[in-house]
């Protein structure tokens, strides 16, 4: 949801054609993606501070293996008979860094584990600036400041998750500064200040709600767009 929401919020800030197709891959996409990730992420014993999330995973391997089946099915019948070619191929470059990063990172102890939140920043980034930036000419000019933006922002979101039990990440509040200051004079860049500026809030609080609280209530201050539409 957030995806498409932000998806959707960057065509009418930077115009593009964005149809229902584009929307539904994005959403599919993604969907399949962070199922497969929770997946491979309880292969192993469990963590001292396992999510809850992750323990759904652990308990219905089955369910979730079904349910990626699924998911998967669906994204793949929707890429084939309703994307546009120009689309598809780029995103087909896309889903190369998609298989990469579920190899290169095949559990949360593996020793490149520094680089994952970073590298699964960039990759939901480029999932939602996909059908912009096929369609927008001289892209790199337009949508780099914008993406790395949103980049930071969605970084910003998994730091503040990962130290949800924590003291305050330390860390956070540069990524968010950096998001603010990449985003530019524009819509856009009010919606990444606005929820920079509610991640810095619950970090900032965090230490007096349990862990399922501050994961919510990350998630929730991404959906600016809905207050700028």
């Amino acid at each position: 949801m957030v995806a498409v929401l932000w998806q959707d919020f960057l065509a009418r800030c930077y115009p593009s054609l964005l149809m229902p197709a584009g929307r539904l891959v994005l959403f599919l996409s993604v969907w399949a993606i962070y199922i497969a990730d929770r997946m491979v992420d309880v292969r192993g014993p469990a963590h001292e501070n396992e999510s809850t999330c992750h323990r759904f995973h652990r308990q219905h391997p089955t369910f979730a293996a079904a349910l990626l089946g699924l998911v998967a099915l669906a994204d793949f019948l929707a890429v084939t008979l309703w994307l546009r070619p120009a689309v598809m191929r780029n995103g087909l470059m896309v889903a190369t860094l998609v298989v990469l990063y579920m190899v290169i990172f095949p559990s949360r102890r593996t020793r490149h584990m520094r680089w994952k939140q970073p590298s699964a920043a960039a990759l939901f980034t480029m999932g939602v600036f996909l059908v912009a930036w096929t369609g927008t000419p001289d892209a790199w000019r337009t949508l780099c400041a914008p993406a790395a933006a949103f980049g930071a922002l969605c970084l910003g979101n998994m730091r503040l998750i990962e130290h949800a039990e924590r003291q305050r990440s330390r860390a956070l509040i540069p990524i968010l500064a950096f998001a603010c200051l990449a985003a530019g004079p524009c819509w856009w860049s009010i919606a990444v200040a606005a929820s920079a500026a509610g991640l810095a809030a619950v970090d900032y609080l965090g230490s007096r709600w349990s862990r399922e609280t501050v994961c919510l209530l990350a998630d929730l201050v991404l959906f600016t767009p809905l207050l700028l539409r």
